[in-house]
């Protein structure tokens, strides 16, 4: 039961209690909104706080402090609504203070949060530093004219292999390795891609999860049981089934814009505002001398502010005419890890039945 808890929570990007503190001013929310004092049990400071943001706001919680579920709940069972806990009393405290601050000293705007204090830290650090900071990394030189998107698109496409190339690749069967934080335990992977479906399947023990879109609508499933997403986590399966697919980007990012050349790992990059066919906004930068892309992101606002989901691509090799990336790093609030692929087989046969629901047990 424990394993089993632990994997719908993780995969589904809420690790935490969906009952603990929120902040007390109200948030204007749409009254057809769920709110998380409807929802879930033991909620008693923001009540109004939709419910959808619950997880993220607990993992996010959590990576202020460098805690777990245990540190606030008595158990990681799913035991969270008890009370007279000492840590969660004080962490209710201390979110109406956080939230009573960018009221009144900030006019309402989201300056300040957990971590503004606490920096991976249960407890503030009421000391100073007696060495000298180090100097802020020097921003690189912005161009004098913005380079064109079409043209940093178009080497994009160069460098993993080439139009042509890639409107050859009709299916890929991956195997990978999902490695988690410790760097010791993985959970093999098998990926496959069809035109516009994908299905990825990680194995934990007895259980099978299942990342699944089928062309129209992403799900995803622990076993033969399906799990409740949220809007911006089904948008992200199906941004995995368009990414890894050589994709035009022009079509999943019908409106893109160059931002700035920014640096990372190092490395002058050329980061850009996309946006896709539904609205959602993320960011995509790309190695100004390789032309590959090396980092997504996209913010999910929430009442603590904005939930940062990262991708990172690394290590690119090829396979047969095009370069995919063989490292994968994904990063969120207290949630992280990364996909290492083995092999690709390039139009491989892959059954559609693939892209099928799993059967429902008897």
């Amino acid at each position: 039961m424990q394993i089993r808890i632990k994997l719908i929570a993780v995969l589904a990007f809420t690790v935490f209690a969906l009952v603990v503190l929120v902040p007390s001013g109200k948030t204007q929310t749409q009254t057809s909104v769920e709110t998380a004092g409807q929802k879930f049990k033991s909620i008693k400071v923001l009540n109004d706080m939709p419910a959808d943001q619950m997880g993220k706001v607990m993992n996010m919680v959590s990576a202020s402090l460098g805690v777990d579920c245990i540190f606030c709940h008595t158990s990681n069972d799913g035991d969270y609504e008890k009370e007279g806990v000492e840590h969660k009393d004080t962490a209710r405290k201390m979110m109406k203070m956080v939230f009573d601050l960018n009221k009144t000293q900030f006019n309402g705007r989201l300056e300040i949060n957990c971590n503004s204090c606490h920096n991976g830290k249960s407890h503030p650090q009421p000391s100073f530093p007696l060495t000298a900071a180090a100097p802020p990394e020097e921003r690189p030189k912005q161009p004098e004219k913005k380079p064109a998107v079409d043209d940093i698109v178009a080497k994009y496409e160069t460098a993993l292999g080439g139009r042509a190339n890639l409107a050859k690749v009709t299916s890929m069967q991956i195997k990978a390795n999902r490695l988690e934080p410790d760097g010791k335990t993985t959970e093999p992977e098998t990926i496959w891609i069809k035109a516009n479906k994908y299905v990825a399947d990680t194995i934990y023990g007895q259980y099978i999860v299942k990342d699944l879109f089928d062309g129209t609508a992403a799900k995803k499933f622990s076993n033969s049981e399906q799990i409740e997403l949220k809007a911006d986590e089904t948008e992200q399966i199906k941004r995995e089934a368009e990414l890894f697919s050589p994709a035009n980007l022009k079509l999943i990012f019908p409106k893109m814009d160059f931002r700035a050349v920014d640096r990372i790992d190092g490395r002058e990059v050329n980061t850009i505002t996309a946006t896709a066919a539904g609205g959602v906004r993320e960011r995509l930068s790309f190695d100004v001398v390789t032309g590959l892309l090396v980092r997504r992101s996209v913010l999910s606002p929430t009442v603590f502010g904005n939930f940062v989901y990262q991708v990172d691509y690394a290590d690119y090799k090829p396979f047969g005419d095009i370069k995919l990336p063989t490292t994968v790093r994904y990063s969120m609030p207290h949630i992280n890890w990364t996909r290492k692929i083995l092999d690709v087989k390039i139009n491989a046969p892959v059954d559609d039945a693939l892209f099928a629901e799993p059967a429902a047990k008897k």
